[in-house]
C-alpha cells in the first residue's frame, strides 16, 4: 500500500483550495451575470436601456465605464450615448473608426491594455466626454440572425489589465444586450408607427386587423359590398328570393332565471358554434344574433335552391343538437330548439336609424316572409324543423314531411299551413 508524503498532501490541499476558490468565484460571477441579464432584458425604453447596460456591465466586469455602439444602416455610422457633464449626448463615428469600428468590421473581440499607444484607438470620444481611457475590451453584438449590430465596450478595468477570460464574460453579457437592444428598437419603431398611423402604410395593416375583427360582427355580404365599393356602398333594399331560418332555445327565459350564467353562456357558445358550422356548410348567412337565437338568410340562389339549402342546414342542426345533448348534461335537462323556415320575396338591404347622437345601420331581410319565419319557429318545439307553404313546395319531392295542419300564429290574420320536415330522402341526400 502506498503512502502519501506530508508535503504531497499539503500541496494537494493547497491545490484543491485554489480550485475551490476559483469555482466559488465563477459561481458568484454566473449568479451575478444572471441578475445582470434579467435587468438588461427587462428594460424596453432605448435611452434608458443604454443606462442599464452601462451600469450592469461595469458591475460585473469591474470597470469604470462601458459603452454601447449601434450601427445605423441609413448613415453607415456607429452611434452611442455618452455622458457630457450632467446629460447624455449622442455621438457618431464612422463604422470603421476606432476600436468599435475595428471590432464591428471584423466581428471579433479585441483587448487593448494601453489605449493611447494603439493606432486603432480613437481618442475623439474621450475628448467629447472628458473621460480618459486606459485599457479597453470590446466585443461585437450579434443578433438572432447572426448579424453584427454594434459593439459593447468595457473601459478601465479596476486594479489590473484585461485578460482573455474577461472576453468570455463580456461576450456572455453581449448576447443579452443584443437581444434587449433589438427588442427595444422594435418597441420604439412600433410606437413611432402608432403615432404616424394616419400618414404611413402601417395603417393598412392595422385596418386589415380591424376588418378581421369587425367581420365577426358584420354579415359577410356587407363585408363583400364594402370591399367591392368602399366609397359608395349599395345598401339600398332590393327584393330578393330568400329563405329565412329562425333558431332559438326552448324555455331559455326559465333557464336564465334559475341557473348559473357562466354555465348557460358555455352551453350557448358550444351549441351555437356547432350550429354555425352547419349554416356555413350550406351557404347561410347569420344576420342577427340575440341571447338565445339566430336569424339566418339563404339568398345566393333561386327560391327553390335557397329553400333546399336552408332545410338541409336546419336538419343538420337537428342532428347536431341531438349529438350535443348526448355529449353534455345540464341541470335543467336537454337543450331543445324552436326551428322555423319560410321562403319567398323579401326586401334585403340596410335599415337606417338616425338620432341626434348618431346613426345606426342594420343589414337584414324585411317583410312578411321574415315575420312569418319567426312565427313558424315559435310554433315549433322539441327541436322539430317546421316550414311554411312555399318552403314545403320547394322541398316536398326531396324530403319526408308531415303536415301539422293550419295554425294560427301571432299577428297573422289567416291560419298558416305548417309542415314538419323529418329528413331528406335517401336518393336526395346531395341537396
Amino acid at each position: 500500500m502506498s503512502t502519501l508524503q506530508p508535503g504531497h498532501t499539503e500541496r494537494r490541499s493547497i491545490g484543491r483550495r485554489r480550485e475551490d476558490k476559483l469555482l466559488r468565484h465563477r459561481i458568484r460571477k454566473l449568479n451575478q451575470l444572471f441578475v445582470v441579464c434579467q435587468c438588461i432584458t427587462s428594460e424596453m425604453n432605448l435611452h434608458a436601456l443604454f443606462e442599464v447596460i452601462m451600469e450592469q456591465t461595469n458591475q460585473i466586469m469591474g470597470t469604470q465605464r462601458s459603452t454601447v455602439f449601434l450601427y445605423d444602416h441609413k448613415c453607415g455610422e456607429l452611434w452611442s450615448l455618452v455622458a457630457t457633464g450632467m446629460k447624455k449626448n449622442e455621438i457618431r463615428i464612422p463604422s470603421d473608426s476606432g476600436v468599435a469600428g475595428w471590432v464591428f468590421q471584423r466581428n471579433s473581440p479585441l483587448i487593448i491594455n494601453d489605449a493611447y499607444s494603439d493606432p486603432r484607438f480613437y481618442s475623439g470620444v474621450g475628448k467629447i466626454s472628458g473621460f480618459r481611457t486606459k485599457n479597453i475590451l470590446c466585443v461585437p453584438l450579434i443578433n438572432r440572425e447572426g448579424h453584427c449590430i454594434g459593439t459593447l465596450e468595457a473601459l478601465n478595468k479596476t486594479g489590473h489589465d484585461f485578460k482573455d477570460e474577461d472576453i468570455e464574460w463580456l461576450a456572455s453579457i453581449s448576447q443579452y444586450v443584443a437581444i434587449a437592444l433589438e427588442n427595444s428598437i422594435i418597441y420604439e419603431e412600433l410606437k413611432s408607427y402608432s403615432e404616424e398611423l394616419e400618414t404611413t402604410p402601417v395603417r393598412i395593416e392595422i385596418l386589415e386587423k380591424v376588418k378581421g375583427h369587425l367581420s365577426k360582427f358584420v354579415p359577410s355580404s356587407v363585408a363583400r359590398l364594402v370591399e367591392q365599393n368602399p366609397d359608395k356602398m349599395a345598401f339600398e333594399k332590393t327584393p330578393m328570393d330568400v329563405s329565412i331560418l329562425f333558431i332559438d332555445i326552448q324555455g331559455f327565459s326559465g333557464i336564465t332565471e334559475g341557473y348559473d350564467q357562466r354555465l348557460i353562456n358555455n352551453m350557448v357558445e358550444s351549441h351555437f358554434s356547432r350550429y354555425l358550422e352547419c349554416i356555413n356548410r350550406h351557404g347561410g348567412e347569420v344576420n342577427e344574433i340575440s341571447g338565445d337565437g339566430l336569424m339566418v338568410i339563404f339568398k345566393s340562389g333561386s327560391l327553390e335552391n335557397n329553400a333546399q339549402k336552408a332545410v338541409a342546414a336546419g336538419l343538420e342542426i337537428v342532428s347536431e343538437n341531438k349529438r350535443l345533448n348526448n355529449e353534455h348534461s345540464y341541470p335543467w335537462g336537454r337543450v331543445e330548439l324552436h326551428l322555423g323556415i319560410n321562403s319567398g320575396k323579401a326586401w334585403v338591404g340596410s335599415t337606417k336609424i338616425k338620432s341626434p347622437t348618431g346613426e345606426r345601420w342594420t343589414y337584414t331581410a324585411s317583410g312578411f316572409v321574415t315575420v312569418l319565419a319567426a312565427r313558424i319557429g315559435a310554433v315549433s318545439s322539441e327541436t322539430q324543423l317546421y316550414v311554411g307553404p312555399k318552403t314545403y313546395h320547394c322541398i316536398e319531392n326531396s324530403c319526408d314531411c308531415e303536415s301539422i295542419g293550419r295554425r294560427e300564429v301571432k299577428n297573422v290574420k289567416t291560419p298558416i299551413h305548417i309542415y314538419w320536415v323529418k329528413n331528406i330522402k335517401e336518393n336526395q341526400s346531395d341537396i
